[in-house]
C-alpha cells in the first residue's frame, strides 16, 4: 500500500464498520464525527436491546468502537464537521472544522459518507400532544429509560397501562414523509416485550395501520409478543391524545377492525413510534459533497439496485441510513461493502457504472 487515505464521515454503525475494515486492509482512515463520542445514534439515545434477539446494543456497537479507537491506522476528529471539499486529481482535499472553528486540511483518495439519520420530532404532529401532554414519549425517549432502568411515569411509578402508536412521522403525507421507516414496528414490539419483562402485570397495546415485521422477524417479534408476552395489537386510527385525571393520557380514535367502533381509552403512558429522516448533519454533508437527494430527502445512490453504496460523484461512497431507513445490521453490512468498494477504487481505480438493461417486449 502506498499511503492511500480514505475519509469516513460519521462514526455510527456504518462509519465504524467501514473504518474498521479499511484499517484492517492497511488503509489510513480519517474519521470525522460531529459528536464528542463514537457510536452514532445508538450511543446518543442510549439504545437498550436490539431486535430481533434482544441483545444489549453495547454488545454490537462497543467492539466496533474499540477496534476503531485502538487502530493505529485511524485518525479520529471528534466534535468536527467536514467544512469544505475540493477535487484534486482523482482524490480530494477536505477541510475538517473543529468546535473552535479551526480548519485542518486532509488529502484523501476517497470518501465514505455515513452520517446517518435523525428520529422524526413528534412535536410536528401537534395533535399527538408530545411535549405538551405529560406521559407521552417517543420510542427514542423510551430506549434511554429502558437502558437506564428508569421506566416510570411522571409520578415516579411504573406504568400499568401502556399504548404504543406506530407510524408517527412515517407514511404520512401531512408531514411530508410518505415512506415507511422500516424499523419502527420491530423496535416498538421489542419495547413492548421489554416493558412486559420488567412489569409483567402491565397491559401493553400496540395501535397499528399494518405490521411490517419483515423477513425472519415475524415469529421472533410479532407472534412471540402475543403468545409469550400477551401484548395486544389493535388496528386503529388515533385522532388525538388528551390529558386525563391523575396525568393519565386518554386516546381518542376508532378501531378499524371492528366496524370502526369509537375508541376512548385511558393509559398511564403513551409511546409514539417516531420514524427516521435525513437529519441536519447528513443534509450538511450532502451539500458540502455535492450529492444528489432522492424524492424522500435521502441521498441518492448511483443505482439503487446494483450500486447502492456508490454515490453519483466519483470517489464518494455511501453507507447506512444516509440513503434511507436502515437497521443497525444493514448499516454495518453497508459499511463493509463501502469499505471494499473504496479499497477497489483507491488501489485499482475501479468505479462501476450502472448496468443498462434493455427491457424485452414480448
Amino acid at each position: 500500500m502506498g499511503g492511500e487515505k480514505v475519509l469516513v464521515i460519521g462514526a455510527g454503525p456504518a462509519g465504524l464498520s467501514a473504518a474498521k475494515e479499511l484499517a484492517n486492509l492497511g488503509v489510513n482512515v480519517v474519521l470525522a464525527e460531529r459528536e464528542s463520542y463514537l457510536g452514532g445514534t445508538p450511543k446518543k439515545l442510549k439504545y437498550s436491546l436490539l431486535f430481533p434477539n434482544l441483545v444489549p446494543s453495547e454488545q454490537v456497537i462497543d467492539p466496533l468502537i474499540k477496534a476503531v479507537e485502538e487502530s493505529k491506522n485511524v485518525k479520529i476528529y471528534r466534535e468536527s464537521i467536514v467544512d469544505n471539499v475540493k477535487q484534486e486529481g482523482s482524490g480530494f482535499v477536505v477541510g475538517i472544522k473543529d468546535k473552535t472553528g479551526k480548519v485542518i486540511n486532509e488529502k484523501v483518495n476517497a470518501i465514505i459518507a455515513a452520517s446517518g439519520f435523525e428520529h422524526f420530532d413528534s412535536r410536528r404532529k401537534y395533535e399527538y400532544g408530545y411535549g405538551i401532554v405529560p406521559n407521552i414519549y417517543q420510542i427514542s425517549d423510551i430506549e434511554k429509560m429502558l437502558s437506564e432502568n428508569k421506566l416510570v411515569t411522571t409520578k415516579g411509578t411504573p406504568p400499568k397501562r401502556v399504548a404504543i402508536l406506530l407510524c408517527v412521522g412515517s407514511r404520512d403525507a401531512t408531514v411530508g414523509n410518505t415512506y415507511c421507516s422500516r424499523v419502527c414496528c420491530a423496535v416498538s414490539i421489542k419495547q413492548a416485550m421489554e416493558i412486559k419483562q420488567r412489569i409483567p402485570d402491565a397491559t401493553v397495546h400496540i395501535y397499528y395501520m399494518d405490521i411490517r415485521t419483515y423477513g425472519l422477524m415475524e415469529d421472533r417479534l410479532y407472534w412471540k409478543a402475543q403468545l409469550d408476552y400477551r401484548v395486544g395489537f389493535i388496528r386503529g386510527r388515533i385522532s388525538e391524545f388528551m390529558r386525563g385525571p391523575n396525568d393519565t393520557v386518554i386516546i381518542k380514535g376508532e378501531d378499524t377492525m371492528n366496524l370502526n367502533r369509537a375508541l376512548v381509552v385511558p393509559y398511564d403512558m403513551v409511546i409514539l413510534a417516531n420514524g427516521m429522516e435525513l437529519g441536519l448533519g447528513s443534509k450538511q454533508v450532502a451539500k458540502v459533497l455535492g450529492l444528489e437527494l432522492e424524492q424522500h430527502g435521502f441521498v441518492k445512490p448511483l443505482d439503487e439496485h446494483s450500486l447502492p453504496i456508490q454515490s453519483t460523484k466519483k470517489g464518494i461512497f455511501l453507507a447506512g441510513a444516509i440513503t434511507g431507513p436502515k437497521t443497525i445490521s444493514d448499516s454495518i453490512t453497508e459499511g463493509y461493502a463501502a469499505a471494499m468498494k473504496a479499497y477497489e477504487y483507491i488501489t485499482k481505480g475501479i468505479w462501476d457504472e450502472p448496468v443498462q438493461v434493455e427491457v424485452a417486449h414480448h
